[in-house]
């Protein structure tokens, strides 16, 4: 671990900057950094601590189940949920409030770990996802500490890019008194990083948990008419471009293009760079927060809105596909029982993407004349056989948060 965390300390000064940086980004308390540096002067009692890491967002919405969970089960524990982002906090605040403690999980420096460690002490510890931290599981597993990686996935690049430092980072893996993954592929490059045969379990993802019903809202069916619906949802630069000219290659004149950027504060640049397409444009936000069916885009600059938009789309793009991203999350779609397209990179939902297309229900380009030939199809497809088919791919993989809890010795 000595050249592991030499490495780190070396880096450590742009990484704060960067922390510091984003803070400002998202007009953010600049204090709230003191917590990366294991300087915490929040509320605290004298009750066990059972911690629950989630990075961001996604993380965080997904383990709602779980967290409710370990709520009923622990009812004398009190529960620490940290995170590294900023939109992470915003969401464990706006889920939990005063219900949970919450602070920023340090820096993977050992100076900052031990410090943390002994302000929280926590009994159990469960780490969500991919998120590996060598210091922060070496210091866990040496005071005799419990840590689990649950809901775990590793992609092809993550095992490659861990393979090659693995000497530097103290058998971390070895380390975990349990695992539980999502997919076959991460049980094998789990086990092939370290992790006992013994100490593993696959279920599925807690996304599968985290969806609510779909609802569909007539008054919105309605203002579309027969309008068919194109929804682009969670796009990363370049793609808008790719998207656009596949809709443009369309022709088709009663469809309208639905763009969602991942990060919204993306629209006014997105937005400059349409400027010399000949389709009408409508800014969701200048439109009181409606879609336009009239204008042949609309672009999305505000969050919270995206369940709505899939709601009445007809087909549905999911983004991060087109670039080296892994992709975004297909179960939105799949909840609305909309055939999906995307680029090849799915790297971070490869099991669900794999079952999707088996399933005839999600399609691949990488280009906008693939796209374009997709959606010209899958806007002709009558959809009770889709409806049939997402329902029981979904009602059949409920369930992972709960059953995690009969994999772990607790």
């Amino acid at each position: 671990m000595r050249t592991y965390n030499f490495i780190y300390a070396i880096f450590l000064p742009l990484i704060f900057i960067r922390s510091l940086y984003k803070s400002f980004k998202f007009s953010e308390k600049l204090s709230r950094n003191f917590e990366r540096l294991s300087i915490y002067k929040g509320l605290k009692n004298s009750k066990s601590i059972i911690l629950i890491h989630a990075v961001s967002v996604g993380e965080v919405l997904a383990s709602r189940k779980f967290v409710e969970e370990i709520k009923k089960r622990f009812p004398n524990h009190q529960i620490l949920i940290t995170c590294t982002t900023q939109t992470g906090s915003a969401t464990i605040k706006s889920l939990y409030g005063d219900s949970v403690f919450h602070q920023y999980l340090p820096f993977d420096l050992s100076f900052f770990i031990k410090r943390f460690l002994k302000i929280w002490d926590p009994e159990l510890t469960f780490i969500l996802e991919t998120e590996i931290w060598p210091n922060f599981i070496d210091l866990l597993n040496k005071r005799n500490k419990k840590v689990f990686l649950v809901n775990a996935r590793l992609s092809q690049k993550s095992f490659k890019g861990y393979k090659k430092i693995m000497p530097i980072l103290g058998n971390v893996f070895s380390k975990l008194d349990f695992v539980v993954c999502q997919g076959t592929n991460d049980l094998r490059r789990f086990i092939e990083l370290g992790i006992d045969k013994n100490k593993i379990k696959k279920d599925f993802s807690f996304k599968f948990d985290s969806l609510s019903p779909a609802k569909v809202k007539k008054e919105l069916i309605n203002k579309k008419r027969d309008t068919k619906v194109i929804i682009c949802a969670s796009t990363h630069n370049p793609e808008e471009k790719i998207l656009i000219k596949a809709f443009e290659m369309l022709k088709n004149e009663k469809a309208t293009l639905i763009l969602v950027p991942r990060h919204p504060e993306r629209a006014s640049k997105i937005l400059n760079e349409m400027t010399n397409s000949n389709l009408e444009i409508s800014l969701f936000s200048q439109n009181k927060f409606q879609v336009d069916f009239t204008k042949r885009i609309n672009l999305i600059d505000e969050i919270g809105y995206l369940e709505d938009l899939f709601s009445f789309a007809d087909i549905a793009f999911i983004g991060g596909t087109l670039i080296p991203h892994g992709g975004q999350n297909f179960l939105e779609a799949v909840r609305y029982s909309l055939p999906i397209s995307s680029g090849e990179s799915f790297y971070n939902f490869q099991e669900i993407a794999d079952d999707l297309i088996d399933m005839k229900i999600l399609e691949v380009g990488n280009n906008a004349e693939q796209l374009k030939n997709i959606w010209q199809r899958q806007l002709m497809l009558v959809s009770e056989e889709i409806f049939k088919n997402t329902k029981d791919y979904l009602s059949q993989r409920e369930g992972a948060s709960l059953r995690t809890f009969e994999y772990l010795s607790l």
